[in-house]
């Protein structure tokens, strides 16, 4: 991750436990699925949980790696699964997991990503952390349910959007910061601090992603493939309903399924909702960096407002 700050020494602690946790094994194939993309993620998951556990507890993150590893295990697992329901063919700038394995064993792959990332968390013993991983991955299930009953559906609000993405991403975001103040024995003015940062971090990384979907460089996919899938974010929503007659067909005839108007319906949606879309999603990044007023002040601290600004800046 490239920000002002140097985050190298988390990183590398969660690179050599995932090492550990998904070794080369038997069957091969299954092992490899399950690696194949699992060492090429942002790790903003992982980060945020290690850094929030500092925050609040004082204490060497590493007490927390267990658990931070069991969030990015989840979320690998979790986006694999995606790829297959998306048929997608990219991700994290390599080819998906599903078309290089099969769906059959990118589904497996999953699973034991899944089945691992539990019994990391579970090293703790803490009926609290099982139960809110366990809510989450819930949660995860709802969002990615709700998401694929409105594909195809540009009349939804945005609230709808909404309610999707706090399940589907903002849920995870939510569990990786809560959990961290969980382990930390944090007391409840810290705690629910950091699971509002979590929460409304989780919302306006969405969004962000929604927006690099449409006007993005060198985000290891293609860029419109919301557009492609019939997916209504919140940018696409907003452009439908701000277009005029002929643009709206022509967003109609993209999100449809007609790939001859991709581009021309990228351009559309850039004019009319980029700066909107910018401005909307900034909002949930500054009120996330809001709730961070109640921790004690600290270099971990410090460094969760600058993962919020990264977020937010990632290069349109």
């Amino acid at each position: 991750m490239v920000m002002e700050i140097n985050l190298e020494e988390y990183s590398r602690e969660v690179e050599r436990k995932l090492e550990v946790a998904i070794p080369k094994g038997f069957p091969r194939s299954l092992y490899n699925a399950s690696r194949h993309i699992l060492f090429r993620g942002k790790r903003v998951r992982p980060l945020i949980s290690l850094i929030a556990y500092e925050a609040a507890s004082g204490d060497d993150f590493r007490h927390a790696l267990n658990f931070a590893v069991g969030i990015e295990l989840i979320h690998t697992a979790t986006i694999i699964h995606d790829d297959i329901i998306d048929r997608s063919d990219m991700r994290r700038g390599l080819l998906s997991v599903n078309k290089v394995y099969g769906n059959e064993m990118a589904i497996l792959a999953g699973d034991l990503l899944f089945s691992k990332a539990f019994d990391y968390v579970g090293s703790y013993s803490n009926s609290k952390l099982t139960n809110l991983i366990a809510d989450a991955c819930i949660k995860l299930a709802e969002g990615e349910a709700l998401e694929s009953l409105h594909t195809g559906n540009l009349k939804i609000s945005e609230e709808v959007y909404l309610e999707i993405i706090e399940r589907k991403t903002a849920s995870l975001f939510k569990a990786s910061t809560l959990g961290a103040a969980i382990l930390a024995k944090a007391d409840e003015k810290e705690a629910n601090a950091l699971a509002k940062y979590g929460e409304l971090l989780g919302i306006g990384f969405q969004m962000t992603d929604d927006l690099l979907d449409i006007a993005g460089e060198n985000i290891g996919k293609p860029i419109g493939m919301d557009i492609k899938l019939g997916k209504p974010t919140f940018i696409i929503l907003h452009a439908y309903r701000n277009a005029d007659k002929n643009e709206k067909k022509i967003i109609e005839k993209a999100f449809y399924g007609n790939k001859d108007f991709i581009k021309e319906a990228i351009e559309i949606i850039k004019n009319i909702s980029l700066e909107y879309g910018i401005k909307r999603a900034s909002y949930f990044i500054k009120e996330a960096k809001k709730h961070l007023k109640y921790l004690r002040k600290s270099r971990a601290k410090d460094i969760l407002e600058k993962i919020a600004d990264y977020i937010i800046g990632r290069k349109f």
